[in-house]
């Protein structure tokens, strides 16, 4: 079978990384946007994950502003696919990140999905949203696309070498610390005031929160001085305040062992969101992992006895994350996440279930 897995290169990504990796040993894997651009070669399959980095135009439009012309030259190429091979698509976000409530990639995307043959989620409650939002779609095929979930495989190939006390100890944290970690983006101010409102609420003594990756908004600022100014001065106060412990820069691969392995639980700061890598990532370094009751990633933590908070209540994760604390205390919870992340989440097993999918649409 050959596999075109239709994306521009992601090297930070994890995720396909080692999907890909998988994968290779069951097909003949071809990852390249420009064969898909330029429709060149012969494929059974076409995998696409993140429409908005099919092609290095698609990525500077999402900065940009996307075009009808743009997604026209899109629609031809995916066109020209299906009428080829089976079309198949990772469900990750409901929209880029970003563009949550602009019309034209919400045209973009239902575009996109009217050609798919098969949509994979990562939980259910993604079949059912997709449903919803794409009622009355006149499908490519003259049917919905097929559904399957898939879990969102585990980090297993990241480093985890370093013990709790070592980790606190390289990033200079109390070791008797109860320590809440944001990991990955924050991006926007909801989300940093979710987690200040978070933290500041929970009733913990020796409580401190873990950012990895904390970024000043300074773009209202007009004055260059000034932006510098508020800037430094923010970053002085979370590094002079005993509760907080704030990275300003990337996290490269090998360091997320530090941060994981420092922390007692992992929250995620978003409200109405489709899915969470830190749901997996979390699970696999056996941390107990907070998060909204929203979509896929509600259903994912109430299913394994994770905490959850009411996302259109956003006060109610103060109570989400001391629950997580309780549960990280025990031990039990951390140690049954991770067993469950290692045995079942796999890349080699989800791969299995992909390359099922890929035959079950050639069929």
């Amino acid at each position: 079978m050959r596999l075109l897995v239709a994306n521009i290169p992601l090297p930070a990504n994890r995720f396909l990384v080692d999907l890909n990796e998988a994968l290779e040993t069951h097909v003949d894997l071809v990852h390249s946007h420009e064969a898909f651009w330029n429709m060149e070669g012969e494929f059974d399959v076409v995998h696409f994950h993140f429409p908005e980095y099919l092609t290095f135009e698609l990525q500077e439009a999402y900065r940009q502003g996307l075009t009808e012309e743009l997604i026209g030259e899109v629609a031809r190429r995916l066109e020209y696919w299906a009428a080829r091979a089976r079309l198949v698509v990772t469900r990750h976000v409901l929209l880029p990140h970003d563009a949550l409530e602009d019309p034209m990639w919400e045209k973009m995307y239902a575009m996109f999905y009217r050609y798919m043959d098969a949509v994979v989620h990562f939980a259910s409650a993604s079949i059912e949203e997709f449903r919803t939002r794409y009622a009355g779609t006149d499908w490519f095929r003259g049917r919905e696309p097929e559904h399957a979930i898939i879990p969102h495989h585990n980090y297993a190939n990241l480093p985890n070498e370093i013990s709790r006390e070592q980790a606190r100890r390289r990033l200079g944290i109390p070791i008797d610390s109860k320590v809440m970690l944001v990991f990955g983006a924050i991006r926007n101010e909801e989300e940093k005031e979710l987690i200040r409102t978070t933290f500041s609420g929970l009733k913990l003594n020796g409580k401190l929160l873990l950012v990895s990756r904390w970024r000043e908004r300074l773009r209202k600022i007009s004055w260059i001085r000034l932006k510098y100014w508020v800037r430094d001065l923010t970053r002085l106060y979370y590094q002079i305040h005993p509760s907080y412990h704030f990275n300003y820069g990337f996290v490269e691969e090998e360091d997320t062992q530090l941060y994981l392995n420092a922390a007692d639980i992992l929250f995620i700061p978003r409200l109405w969101v489709l899915n969470s890598g830190n749901i997996t990532l979390g699970m696999t370094f056996g941390k107990v992992v907070v998060g909204p009751d929203a979509w896929d990633v509600g259903e994912l933590l109430k299913e394994t006895g994770n905490p959850v908070f009411d996302p259109d209540y956003p006060e109610t994760a103060a109570a989400a994350v001391e629950e997580g604390f309780r549960l990280a205390a025990t031990g039990e919870r951390g140690a049954t996440n991770r067993e469950l992340a290692m045995q079942q989440w796999g890349a080699d097993r989800c791969a299995e279930m992909y390359v099922a999918l890929y035959r079950e649409v050639l069929d």
